[in-house]
């Protein structure tokens, strides 16, 4: 090429790697003339053509950013906002025990392992859509139906927002915490039905409730309303 490089993959440079990890090196922690300190983050966006995720300038790119969100077409299509994909998105902050410290201490202790969980959940519930999609409603268990709608209760409640509520817009700690803790209890809840049509009515109608929360102020009456009518429906089906 120009620079009388070797080309690598694609026709990319072959320290392509160093160049994308020498840009992302400059940030951290930084000392001031003026005696202070700060921090210099770099938030960078890569668009692949296709949305491929695998091409050599994203796949560098992850490997040195410690916070990637995948934005995805599929999802802004299914008019789930933000359109982030929950799989492919991570954060290696999870990883750091300092990071882990100061949310045990601020949060819960529990809290990254109920977010693992989480991810877990939202995989399994994928790959069950693809069984789902194969061998239609009909062909798989009971079992794998409540197992995906309780990744879509995941998907409807915790990761979905709505930007243009005042309420739902920005979400304090303290309600992030009671609804995550609400929707892993009942993701641990075993449920009873004999057909997936139940399956997925009783969900809808569980997702509804959660949404109206959404849009509640927390800890107001409305929002202890709609606790209520969720304790009273979890309490009837399981116990059925």
């Amino acid at each position: 090429n120009r620079l009388e490089e070797l080309p690598g993959p694609d026709a990319f440079p072959m320290d392509l790697s160093a160049i994308v990890a020498n840009f992302y090196a400059r940030a951290g922690y930084v000392h001031l003339n003026n005696g202070e300190t700060g921090s210099v983050t770099f938030i960078g966006t890569v668009s692949p053509a296709g949305g491929n995720l695998k091409e050599p300038v994203t796949e560098n790119t992850k490997k040195v950013a410690r916070c990637f969100y995948a934005l995805e077409q599929e999802r802004a299509d299914r008019k789930r906002y933000p359109a982030v994909n929950p799989i492919d998105s991570y954060s290696k902050y999870l990883e750091y025990p300092e990071f882990q410290e100061y949310i045990a201490g601020h949060i819960s202790p529990t809290w990254i392992d109920k977010v693992n969980e989480i991810k877990t959940r939202m995989l399994r519930g994928k790959e069950i859509s693809e069984q789902i999609n194969i061998l239609g409603d009909d062909g798989v268990p009971v079992e794998y139906h409540v197992i995906f709608w309780k990744s879509e209760l995941i998907d409807f409640v915790i990761l979905q927002q709505d930007a243009f509520d005042a309420i739902d817009a920005v979400t304090p700690l303290a309600r992030q915490e009671f609804m995550l803790d609400k929707v892993v209890k009942i993701c641990h809840t075993e449920f009873k039905f004999d057909t997936f049509l139940e399956v997925m009515e009783y969900f809808k109608k569980m997702i509804n409730i959660f949404k109206q929360m959404n849009y509640s102020e927390y800890e107001s009456e409305q929002f202890k309303k709609f606790n209520e009518q969720l304790d009273a429906l979890i309490d009837g089906q399981s116990g059925k």
